[in-house]
């Protein structure tokens, strides 16, 4: 059906040479194995809580199946995507959270965790009197925004939406109206003095249809004409909002007449939507309009905990004896080089939005398509472990390139800040608002070797690695920066004396239809395709948050999910070519790792992997290197020391621990049927393929193989009497 991409040419010479051939040298078809998903066997669901996880994670993910051994992060799921399983599961009666399938990563083991409808699902955060309505203080990221100064009525997140076919303007009114109804925030009014705060009025208090503009088209969305009429109104919007007045949205309807699907411009002020609010948003409003069209009066599921309750809770949670604990290890990551990118340092007063300008690129489908699976799969890791170890490559070059040399890169990170871990009992998976988290990250890549790793050889190994373990040292993704810095005065005293790094990045997923629940689909809500670059420019007097800003995410296109990216500067500090050579250095960085996850072997265990032992990288590559399908590493249970210290201590030739059985079989006996039977109970038991090693401190591990051929011997006596 076409070419094959290269990276992809080894691993199938090595399936092809594993395929079974009959002795006329032509395919066995009944010898083929089972299809494999995610790196392992598809292993299909078995209990009902099994069948509905892998059901949800297929049609979170868009794919055919999942079994209940592939790891979600290693067919392509993220930690945003980890949220709509949370609510998808919940709507089959099924309950998990984030937490668990981060910890829980395959639907066999997230089923034995999960809780069924109607069961007591353990500790639940309690509303306040007035649920989400009233006074509440902003969130961490949005006090950063007031610190920052300048501009904000314009600083916005904006998406162009396929309308259904004949909505008219009623049936656009009421379905708007049910959203903002169901969710506080968008009925907010920012209060601005010594602190910010955000009032919430009722539900029924805002005047929907007042926020759309109606603007007559033909329909002919591919037409340049259109494009910029679009972009127009976006801007025009954005100016039109106003969050002290309570204007948090704007929605231009380009209206095609009753015969044609019209498009609906949705503008939200960021003080009230996030990435992953987006995921929360769409589906209840093809919902709405599902119940709007039947004539009915819409109602969508309920929020769980409102940003006024989580907002109290982070208060709480920031003056914590445990959280208070981490400020050494926040000042250990600010507290060190970060060689200037440009001319100057970045100034607020100088460098403002209006003197911004900004590149798109594109990653290409074939190397996105590893990022988002094969990288996550050979490190088990997630999607941003390979962008990151790009990013440091590709920085780590562009300095040498200037005469600079530093290993490390200070970052700037944004998260979805939901992590509800912090708060016992929070459920934000319907919750609509700003939540995002910014912390700082330092990735070191001491020691790599960049032309290795740009050429995809082991140094690229040696890259994921060590970011994958940098950011798994941060607690809590990061949550716990934002809370001492802004919500603790006394720990926000010592933080703000630190920069957080002049490089700003963010990934905000992979947007895809999928993102629409499979019973919505058809009903329209859905982004509109080739309209992501419409973005709407802030406050010109706005000062610019980094001084390079990267904010990447993943659609779908006709050759495959691509990785796009939007690459900002100010012009003052930075040029044109300088941010074009660093976006084609970490593009092509990216190529490196995706070529080194195609290669047999690829990847590798890091200390995070084995957490019941106490091990570093390089004991872990030396056991890797002699024990290629090493999986993991366990501490030996006190038995099991004992047995073994006496096993080493006795002859070899008696082991007094030995244990034999023998059967006696009767009937037609079919040996090939037996050994594929003794080699499955060696599958199933991962305690049945361990090797017993020790570790550099002496002390005994096991070391788990992911597979171990059984010992079998096949002796024909049928010619004795």
């Amino acid at each position: 059906a076409g070419r094959l991409p290269e990276f992809m040419v080894p691993s199938v010479l090595v399936m092809l040479d594993r395929l079974p051939l009959a002795p006329n040298g032509k395919l066995d078809r009944a010898a083929l194995p089972e299809p494999e998903f995610g790196g392992g066997a598809y292993r299909p669901p078995g209990s009902a809580v099994e069948r509905d996880l892998a059901a949800v994670y297929a049609e979170v993910l868009g794919l055919e199946r999942v079994g209940v051994d592939d790891d979600f992060f290693a067919v392509g799921g993220d930690s945003i995507r980890s949220i709509q399983v949370v609510s998808r599961a919940r709507a089959l009666g099924v309950e998990v959270s984030p937490r668990q399938i981060f910890e829980c990563r395959t639907v066999a083991e997230l089923a034995q965790v999960a809780v069924t409808d109607g069961s007591d699902t353990g500790v639940v955060l309690e509303e306040f009197e007035g649920g989400g309505t009233g006074l509440l203080p902003v969130l961490p990221v949005s006090r950063y925004l007031r610190e920052l100064g300048g501009g904000y009525g314009r600083f916005s997140m904006s998406a162009v939406l396929e309308l259904p076919a004949g909505i008219d303007a009623a049936g656009l009114s009421a379905t708007l109206t049910a959203v903002f109804d169901r969710h506080d925030v968008l009925r907010s009014r920012l209060v601005t003095g010594d602190e910010w705060h955000l009032e919430v009025s009722e539900p029924g208090s805002t005047d929907v249809a007042g926020l759309v503009h109606r603007v007559g088209c033909d329909g002919h969305w591919e037409e340049q004409r259109w494009r910029e009429s679009a972009q127009t109104e976006l801007d025009e919007a954005a100016g039109r909002l106003d969050p002290a007045g309570g204007v948090m949205a704007r929605f231009v309807w380009f209206d095609a007449g009753p015969d044609v699907p019209g498009r609906l411009l949705v503008v939200l002020h960021h003080l009230v939507v996030d990435g992953v609010s987006w995921r929360i948003m769409l589906p209840d409003l093809a919902a709405a309009w599902e119940q709007v069209r039947a004539g009915r009066t819409p109602e969508l599921a309920p929020v769980v905990t409102s940003v006024r309750r989580w907002t109290h809770a982070l208060q709480d949670e920031a003056a914590s004896e445990s959280r208070v604990a981490e400020l050494a290890l926040w000042r250990a990551v600010v507290d060190g080089p970060d060689p200037l990118i440009g001319r100057r340092p970045l100034e607020p007063a100088r460098d403002v939005t209006d003197t911004a300008d900004h590149l798109w690129v594109q990653v290409p489908a074939r190397v996105t398509e590893a990022l988002l699976t094969s990288v996550p799969t050979a490190f088990r890791g997630q999607v941003n472990d390979g962008l990151l170890a790009g990013l440091a490559l590709a920085l780590a070059k562009w300095r040498h390139n200037r005469g600079v040399t530093q290993s490390s890169a200070l970052i700037r990170l944004e998260g979805h800040g939901r992590e509800e871990g912090v708060v016992p009992g929070a459920d934000l998976s319907r919750t609509l608002g700003w939540f995002t988290s910014m912390f700082p990250v330092r990735l070191d890549i001491r020691g790599i070797d960049l032309g290795d790793a740009f050429a995809g050889g082991p140094a690229a190994a040696a890259a994921v690695k060590a970011v994958k373990e940098q950011l798994l040292a941060i607690p809590d993704k990061g949550i716990g920066y934002g809370l001492l810095r802004h919500l603790n005065p006394e720990t926000a005293a010592v933080l703000r004396r630190y920069d957080t790094g002049q490089i700003a990045f963010n990934y905000l997923g992979h947007y895809s239809a999928a993102d629409m629940p499979e019973n919505l689909r058809g009903l329209g809500w859905t982004r509109a395709d080739d309209t992501t670059d419409l973005v709407a420019a802030p406050d010109a007097d706005m000062p610019l948050m980094s001084t390079l800003e990267i904010n990447a995410l993943v659609t779908d296109t006709e050759q495959g999910p691509c990785l796009n990216a939007r690459l900002g500067y100010p012009t003052g500090v930075l040029t044109r070519q300088d941010v074009q050579e660093l976006a084609d250095l970490w593009c092509t960085a990216l190529e490196g790792l995706a070529r080194h996850a195609a290669q047999p072997g690829a990847g590798g265990l890091t200390p995070s992997d084995v957490p019941l032992v106490s091990t570093d990288q390089r004991e872990l590559e030396i056991w890797e290197k002699k024990y290629p399908a090493l999986t993991d590493v366990w501490p030996l249970t006190p038995l099991q020391s004992g047995l073994l210290f006496h096993a080493q201590l006795a002859d070899t030739a008696y082991d007094a621990y030995h244990m034999q059985l023998v059967f006696h079989l009767s009937g037609p006996v079919q040996p090939q049927r037996m050994r594929a039977a003794g080699q499955a109970v060696l599958d199933r038991y991962a305690n049945l393929r361990t090797a017993f090693v020790n570790d550099t401190a002496g002390e005994h591990v096991q070391l788990v193989l992911d597979s171990v051929p059984l010992p079998w011997q096949q002796t024909d006596l049928s010619h004795l009497p």
